[in-house]
Formats: structure tokens, sequence, C-alpha cells
């Protein structure tokens, strides 16, 4: 009986305990493409910080034990005060992980510079993996150095201009261009 009492008084304690509000790790990133040669491309990708916590690691085509890209990268670049490495964690040719344990990317800014050179075209770094035909551009980054938490599990979005604006901003310079020709 005296058991029976001390553990619902316990629970009576927990439950009127207040209660601290969690911080929660969230982010979202954009790449966007740039061709450099026949068969060479520029991913630039800027970091969100959408969560309560900062952000200390960024892990581009990766879920754990399983590296996305199609191919490993030539090249990869870094911010400030972040070191950008291939991570070759298991199955697959690679990702890129970006960490920095000293100043990480605080809750409600961005940041680019996170860079990698790759001969894959944009249309097989968006598109699916061979891995569960999860996306290519699945990521996760964590508060502090790679997997030392649970991690955020997102998929980044590639930007790209629109053929449609393309065209539209070339047929304007070229008017403007035949405009000031006529005109001298």
């Amino acid at each position: 009986m005296r058991r029976t009492f001390l553990a619902m008084m316990s629970l009576a304690v927990l439950a009127s305990w207040p209660m601290t509000a969690s911080a929660s790790l969230s982010a979202s990133a954009t790449l966007t493409p740039q061709q450099l040669g026949p068969n060479s491309y520029e991913y630039s990708l800027t970091l969100t910080n959408t969560g309560t916590t900062p952000i200390g690691t960024y892990w581009f085509s990766w879920i754990p034990g399983y590296d996305l890209l199609p191919t490993a990268p030539t090249s990869i670049v870094s911010p400030p005060g972040w070191k950008g490495t291939d991570q070759r964690e298991g199955i697959g040719s690679g990702s890129v992980q970006w960490v920095n344990t000293t100043t990480p990317l605080q809750p409600g800014k961005s940041l680019g510079g996170f860079i990698f050179d790759s001969p894959d075209a944009p249309s097989k770094i968006s598109g699916t993996s061979f891995f569960a035909g999860l996306p290519v551009e699945q990521s996760f980054v964590y508060v502090g150095a790679p997997e030392t938490d649970p991690g955020f599990n997102f998929v980044t979005t590639t930007v790209t201009p629109e053929p449609a604006s393309i065209g539209l901003l070339a047929a304007s310079a070229l008017l403007l261009f035949r405009r000031r020709r006529h005109s001298v």
C-alpha cells in the first residue's frame, strides 16, 4: 500500500513539474548548379537554420551508412570557419560533409559558400539515388560534430532558372543592343 502511495505521489509531482520548452534542430538548403564545361558542374549551397539550436554539421547527399552522390566530388570549397570533406561513409560513391564546431550557424541565419564540383549533371543531382529511391539531395544537419546527436533529415531544393526567363532575358538584351545601335 505504501509503495502504491509513493508511486502515485511521484507521478503527481512529475505531472505538475513545469515543463521547459525543448530546443529543435531544423534546416533547409538550396542548391544552385552552374556548368563549368563539358561534364563539369559547380554546385553552390546555401544552408538556412530554421530551428532553435545552432548547426555545426551539414552533410549533403547522405543518410547514415549511405553516400548518395552518383560520383564523388572533384573539388570542395567551404565557407569561413567550416571544413568540407568528401565523406565516403559506407555504401555509395560520395557525399559532402561540412563541419564547424567553433562558430556554428545560429538559428534564423543563412550561410552560403558550401560548394562542390562534380561531373554529374544537375538532372542527376536533383534526381533519385541508387538507394531505395531516396533523393540524391537527401541531407542531414547536426548541432555539433557529425552523428553526436539525432540530427535532422531534410531534402535540399535545387534552384534553376526557368528556360522562359533565360529566353526573355536574352531577348531583352538583344532588343536593348539593337535600340542603342539604331540611336547612334
